[in-house]
């Protein structure tokens, strides 16, 4: 009944605020709100949230938060530690933070929140600002609220999920539109519903759109599902939709405005003619001047894979924003976008048909036709029609090799931009050779279980690019750290991992390999005068992610993939093999699976090989990819016995 009693209170309090984007004082604490001890329909739930705002005041470059969390459980404990996700040129201002205990006692938040970096990638650096409430204990109410601003030139689409991920007695957002001028001529602000599960509307009030929610279930995401944000209810505001009559004239319009921009942009430079000549020489073979073409663009300072520079910096150093292709070429240095603008350019110097395409990104989002933002195409490829096929490149991702596109823009909805228009088209698929790992075991096993060898891993394709991107964020010991990461995740607990050299870190077009000395205490289990012995050294599917007997969503995997394994071990001396591991063999249409084992003289001698091929399953697919993965999760689990042979003594 408290529960319930609760609602009226907050329904009452919610009609009581004033909602403005920076409320001096905090809502009133209820009884209710201290006494509220579950969430209906979820018993042992960790928290609930009371209250939840969001204001974007889009003119103003500013957005408000308000959160009220209601810890549960001790598990619920956890959502005293807050994070503020923040893109480079956004800030928090006005934070305020507090715990309220079940006697009514408060105590605030009075330290600074502390700076972190979550990803740094492109160009693009998203930080964000911790902080950690405190006294929290269960039955405590944690509360805190802020502004994020942005600088006044930015025009930001908002949305409203309107699902979280708990339990929300009740909810208020607002967005006040942005009224200056905007980028493209008619442009306006405009909203899509997205995954609407009831009749809830914004409502215009003044110049404010506003929408009022109660009682809203958390969302319960599943592993390897698509991004999360494509499957919640929400809204999403933007700014950029003309008054056409249907998504197609929209994007036909924007193919043409455009192609002429792309068009001045790339234009019909003597120097990149000149430079296209020089890079492909005397080479006849189409295939063989494209790949020229292609190393020459990736020749230049890639700007996007930099540290980020301030105004004053970028001074120091003189450079200079890029025009047009051949302001790219001059200077020598450009974005990842200059870059495929530039090697667009120079393929069609060559002769080559070739197009910029603007790709969508999976990672985060789903391409939505319906949604007339060209905001969610986001980055650049260059498509070339090589032989009669077109084929996808990306020069302008630092170290991307030729024939290969990043995962995340792979399979993707993508704008092609050719000099008459454009079309929407979608990116190729990746296949299981474009990512190749394969890893080697050369070790020896002691009488105690303890294994000791030389380890390696190669990297190919997909594996490798992420690998040598990752690296260009960290220094010369991160980079060590993060490979003998790479390797220590794969072992048991305990292992020791030590990283001796690496080859082709910096040479896309060779596979990036890494060599490590390796201990492994405990690897094999001692019973008695036998030692059981895994026979798959690289523990890569020791949980089956796929453990729940239904699937609300789909799957969905970075890219197809393909791994290799081997191992030699060589047994204790006086050993002999009792029993061996069963070999295990699965195959679909879509992912195969092999063990095999052999025993010769005193070596244990072990192959995996696990291909996948696709990146999107429906879940009417799920028990079928359940099914496999058990047999790979005991495929993997195998073990080979082994005996400690009689002594001569006891022989005699």
């Amino acid at each position: 009944m408290y529960f319930y009693r609760f609602l009226l209170a907050a329904t009452l309090l919610a009609a009581l605020s004033c909602f403005a984007d920076n409320r001096a004082d905090w809502l009133p604490i209820t009884q209710q709100d201290l006494q509220i001890k579950e969430v209906p329909k979820k018993p042992g739930a960790a928290a609930v949230q009371l209250f939840y705002e969001e204001y974007s005041d889009d003119g103003g470059g500013s957005k408000f938060f308000y959160h009220r969390i209601k810890v549960l459980t001790d598990k619920g404990k956890q959502f005293a530690d807050v994070e503020i996700p923040l893109l480079d040129g956004f800030s928090v201002a006005d934070l305020k933070a507090r715990t309220v205990h079940p006697d009514g006692k408060i105590i605030d938040f009075t330290d600074k929140p502390f700076d972190t970096t979550l990803v740094k990638a492109r160009g693009i650096r998203i930080h964000a600002k911790k902080f950690t409430l405190p006294d929290v204990t269960v039955g405590s109410i944690v509360e805190y609220k802020y502004r994020i601003t942005w600088p006044s030139h930015v025009v930001y689409d908002t949305l409203w999920v309107l699902q979280q991920d708990l339990f929300t007695i009740k909810e208020v957002f607002r967005i006040k539109p942005y009224k200056g001028p905007l980028d493209i001529e008619g442009a306006r602000q405009s909203y899509a519903y997205l995954n609407m599960v009831n009749e809830s509307v914004p409502q215009k009030k003044g110049d404010v759109w506003e929408l009022q929610l109660e009682n809203m279930p958390a969302f319960d995401p599943e592993e390897y599902m698509p991004p999360e944000d494509d499957y919640k209810p929400q809204i999403r505001f933007y700014y950029g939709g003309k008054e056409v009559a249907s998504p197609d004239a929209f994007w036909d319009a924007i193919s043409r405005s455009l192609a002429e921009i792309t068009e001045r942009q790339i234009g019909n430079s003597k120097e990149v003619k000149e430079a296209a000549g020089q890079a492909i020489g005397s080479e006849t073979d189409a295939g063989k001047k494209l790949r020229k073409l292609y190393a020459r663009a990736q020749q230049l300072r890639n700007l996007s894979f930099e540290r980020e520079r301030d105004v004053e910096e970028a001074k120091r150093e003189s450079l200079k924003p890029n025009s047009n292709i051949a302001d790219t070429l001059k200077h020598g240095y450009g974005t990842h976008d200059d870059i495929n603008r530039l090697f667009t350019g120079l393929a069609r110097a060559a002769g080559f048909d070739a197009s910029i395409v603007l790709a969508s990104n999976r990672e985060q989002r789903t391409f939505k036709k319906e949604i007339l933002s060209l905001r969610q195409l986001d980055a650049t490829l260059v498509s070339v029609n090589l032989n009669g096929k077109d084929v996808f490149l990306d020069p302008g991702t630092k170290y991307c090799p030729f024939g290969l596109v990043r995962w995340m823009r792979t399979a993707v909805p993508a704008l092609s931009v050719t000099k008459r228009g454009g079309a929407l088209v979608t990116t190729p698929t990746t296949n299981p050779e474009d990512s190749v790992v394969h890893r080697v075991a050369n070790a020896s096993l002691d009488a105690s279980g303890s294994l000791k060898g030389e380890f390696t891993l190669e990297f190919n394709g997909e594996e490798a690019l992420e690998h040598r991107l990752e690296a260009l964020q960290t220094d010369e010991s991160g980079r060590t750290k993060g490979l003998e990461h790479d390797l220590a995740k794969l072992l048991s607990e305990g292992a020791s991992v030590k990283l001796l050299k690496v080859e082709g870190m910096e040479e896309p077009e060779k596979p990036l390999v890494a060599h490590y000395s390796v201990k492994v205490p405990g690897f094999a289990s001692v019973a008695g005068k036998r030692l059981l012995v895994p026979v798959c050294v690289f523990q890569t599917q020791t949980k089956n992610p796929f453990v729940h007997d239904v699937r609300t969503y789909p799957i969905a995997f970075p890219y197809s993939s393909t791994e290799l394994d081997e191992a030699i071990i060589k047994v204790p001396e006086g050993y002999k093999l009792e029993s061996p591991a069963h070999p295990y063999q699965m195959k679909l249409y879509y992912a195969s699976y092999q063990t095999s084992i052999d025993f010769q003289e005193d070596q244990i001698k072990s192959k995996r090989t696990l291909s996948f091929k696709g990146v999107h399953f429906g879940p009417e697919q799920y028990s079928q990819l359940k099914g496999f993965f058990n047999v790979v999760q005991v495929g993997d689990g195998g073990q080979a016995v082994l005996q400690e042979a009689a002594s001569k003594k006891t022989e005699q």
